[in-house]
């Protein structure tokens, strides 16, 4: 599921900068080793988000509306990311992340042609929040590498998780057949040689 969030981060983010800027997961201080320019999406935390989620199980049903299987309630998860821009110099840093910053203001949920596997098959938006606010954290704007301060953007993803139907239910029956005429016969019997006050041989 992780991985499947970072390939839709990546195409997401992607379609705002110029052409020739990966987009890469890695953390800060590898990122200052390498040569070139790019983006670095470094993942900080995921957390369960309760908010607003379902306990219930929900039914499966075909077409004729008959309950097939069920599926546990899903979950949804807080997916937080450090953006931070590597490049020649500063002005070209913060011109990369005021790309980024634009692009997630205009965007209140990934576009579903982003989507990759689980989350395209959720069918279920992924909201996005773009420098959320993050209480006791005077730092947010800025990270610290090799003792230098460095301006990053903080990127928060809720991303559903839909679980697969883990119950089978056996198809409904077409008719219901009851066999008691047996006793259904005897039962009659029995009424028909009872009278009110008295109580008369069978025959």
């Amino acid at each position: 599921m992780i991985w499947d969030v970072d390939l839709s981060v990546r195409a997401w983010l992607g379609s705002y900068l110029p052409a020739g800027v990966p987009v890469v997961f890695d953390p800060p201080d590898r990122c200052a080793q390498l040569d070139g320019e790019r983006v670095s999406a470094f993942l900080l935390d995921v957390e369960e988000d309760s908010s607003g989620v379902s306990a219930s199980w929900d039914d499966l049903r075909d077409a004729n509306g008959q309950v097939t299987g069920r599926r546990p309630p899903g979950r949804r998860y807080r997916f937080s990311y450090l953006l931070t821009a590597w490049g020649p110099d500063t002005e070209r840093e913060h011109r990369l992340l005021g790309d980024l910053l634009v692009g997630c203001a205009m965007c209140t949920a990934l576009p579903a042609r982003f989507l990759a596997g689980s989350l395209a098959r959720a069918n279920q938006p992924v909201v996005v929040r773009s420098a959320p606010r993050r209480e006791g954290d005077t730092g947010s704007a800025w990270v610290a590498q090799g003792g230098a301060a460095r301006t990053g953007l903080h990127l928060q993803l809720l991303v559903p998780f839909v679980p697969e139907a883990t119950a089978e239910l056996a198809p409904a029956p077409r008719e219901v057949s009851v066999n008691s005429a047996g006793r259904s016969g005897s039962a009659a019997a029995s009424r028909a040689t009872r009278r009110p006050g008295r109580i008369s041989e069978p025959g």
